[in-house]
């Protein structure tokens, strides 16, 4: 389904942090969040997704059964919650959906915000079905997201921490941190890994004041000054080390599949919260091919295939990619940085409440054609005029104008590009899976 029936979609992205909502709808329901299997955290600015992506890939070629609660969803709402590996029915889910809707409307009613509805309504479904872990995704921030009613878990993931949801989470990186820092448990391992000393010390304390052992990853470092793993890559070889301080025990895997080097940031959380828990046990020697199995869409993820696909000749490429906050714009750049000898089109559409001048900052001098587009039946959508005039603002040349995905490849096909290029669809996971449904034909008008 696109979207469920309950709570109400009005306003559902409005948020109102606080845990008494949920706690309480959650005891009406006979405490679920009591009854789940072992849990794995993660909370961070960039990378959960992609985080838990590998976790599930190593657990199930393990022979594990996985649940997992993600958010959000880029085609169908049932992306959110996957049930022993695979997506939730939308009849199971559309029991558990009533049932919470039916305990918040006793008297005195509980008025639960979207996020918190469907929430506590995946905390039913994980708790009635047989799984032997399950992997958490906070929606934002983290000590007072709805996904944080936990008093132990087997670990929390901490991924880069940058700036994102200012308004509702803090003006710095200190109490950015501080917010993402909150799934932290008392005598429960952390691992983390991050590229902003400050955001590393908020971390660093609030697990040694909890008494939760931190396990610290820097990425291609040459020592092991403030951490416990060094990501190395020694001779251009195809294989990555993960190289343990205390030990010296080198874990020793291929590149992931999915695109990036931050990437290897993401898999190596994944392989490091495994290997430092003793609950299950994982054979090392199937990591790679586990990593080789990950998937995760709409990050850097190259379209074979589809409508638009097919509009394009042989000598492009598209990519897609829902990132919207700096952090997401430095991998980009980075990625467009290794694409020599091609011409870059990016098309753009990006909420309101998001930075777009800083976004395109980042990205701009690698640009040769942009298009600004908006998002399909969406009120917070930045209109196309305006993000095509911040474009130019930031230096970028040749700008178009579009309203939708049809009349950006309309524009695209009507020039004359002779070299190798590549098409980048970006600014934001909503766009994005706009992108999706139209490209497969799956409806959207």
């Amino acid at each position: 389904m696109k979207f469920p029936f309950w709570p109400e979609m009005s306003g559902y992205r409005n948020i109102e942090f606080g845990l008494k909502r949920v706690y309480d709808l959650l005891e009406r329901i006979g405490n679920p969040h009591l009854n789940l299997p072992p849990v794995i955290h993660a909370a961070g600015t960039n990378g959960k997704g992609s985080t838990l992506a590998f976790l599930q890939a190593i657990l199930e070629e393990n022979n594990y059964l996985v649940h997992k609660y993600i958010s959000p969803h880029l085609v169908n709402f049932n992306e959110r919650i996957v049930i022993a590996g695979k997506e939730i029915e939308d009849d199971f889910l559309n029991e558990c959906l009533l049932i919470c809707k039916k305990a918040s409307e006793k008297s005195p009613k509980i008025a639960v915000t979207y996020f918190e509805g469907i929430t506590v309504a995946a905390f039913l479904a994980f708790s009635l079905k047989k799984a032997d872990i399950l992997l958490l995704e906070t929606g934002m921030g983290g000590e007072l997201d709805a996904t944080n009613v936990l008093s132990q878990v087997l670990c929390s993931i901490i991924t880069p921490i940058s700036f994102d949801h200012q308004g509702f989470l803090g003006n710095s990186i200190e109490q950015i941190a501080s917010a993402k820092a909150g799934i932290i448990k008392k005598n429960c391992s952390v691992v983390s890994i991050q590229n902003d000393e400050k955001a590393l010390e908020v971390i660093t304390k609030t697990a040694k004041n909890l008494n939760s052992p931190l396990k610290i990853i820097k990425n291609n470092k040459d020592n092991f000054q403030n951490c416990d793993f060094l990501i190395k890559n020694e001779e251009n070889s195809q294989f990555w080390h993960l190289i343990d301080k205390n030990s010296q025990e080198r874990y020793v895997f291929l590149k992931p599949n999915l695109i990036g080097d931050h990437q290897l940031q993401n898999a190596s959380l994944a392989i490091v919260a495994l290997l430092s828990q003793k609950y299950f046990k994982i054979n090392q020697s199937l990591i790679s091919k586990a990593l080789s199995k990950a998937q995760w869409p709409a990050r850097l993820q190259k379209i074979y295939s589809g409508k638009f696909y097919q509009k394009l000749p042989k000598n492009c490429e598209i990519y897609l990619d829902g990132s919207h906050n700096i952090a997401g714009a430095e991998t980009i750049d980075d990625f467009l940085s290794k694409q020599k000898g091609k011409k870059i089109i990016v098309i753009m559409a990006m909420l309101n409440d998001k930075d777009c001048s800083q976004f395109i900052k980042v990205i701009a001098s690698k640009i040769d054609f942009f298009i600004s587009c908006e998002i399909f039946d969406e009120e917070k959508s930045l209109k196309s005029q305006e993000i095509a005039k911040i474009a130019k603002e930031r230096g970028v040349l040749n700008v178009k104008i579009s309203q939708n995905l049809e009349q950006v490849f309309k524009i695209i096909t009507e020039q004359e590009i002779n070299e190798d290029y590549l098409v980048l669809v970006c600014g934001s996971l909503y766009f994005a899976g706009e992108f999706l449904l139209k490209n497969y034909n799956n409806s959207i008008n």
